[in-house]
């Protein structure tokens, strides 16, 4: 099993643990963390994507690190936009806002796993 997934997983676990002892979480809540954790695993295949096309040479580093750096910018905005047009206990607490991140950074870890799961080619060349 891959060590990132194992993070992953463990980030996720975490995050469902102290979200249950948070008094403020309810299904809206918990179906923003769910998107959280959607949108992390999305930008993480994106990331692995591009790192991918970097060592087949189909793109330069510089490329590489401007998808990079352009993905995490997008999952913040969409992060922000969603907190702004959706308020949620979430958006208004610190406790949230972590748990918002943890969940976020545990979905971009297992978006980085699943890629290397399905394109075993660039794991064997990490």
């Amino acid at each position: 099993m891959n060590k990132t997934f194992v993070v992953g997983i463990l980030l996720i676990l975490i995050g469902i643990a102290w979200a249950l002892l948070l008094d403020g979480i309810g299904m809206l809540e918990w179906l923003l963390l769910l998107s959280g954790i959607v949108l992390g695993i999305i930008a993480g295949l994106v990331q692995r994507w591009a790192v991918a096309r970097q060592r087949l040479g189909l793109i330069t580093p510089g490329k590489k690190r401007l998808w990079i750096i352009g993905v995490i910018v997008m999952l913040v905005i969409v992060k922000v936009a969603i907190n702004v047009f959706i308020p949620s206990y979430l958006a208004t607490s610190n406790s949230g806002i972590y748990l918002s991140i943890v969940y976020a950074i545990g979905g971009l870890l297992l978006g980085h796993a699943l890629y290397l799961r399905f394109n075993p080619c660039l794991s064997q060349q990490s």
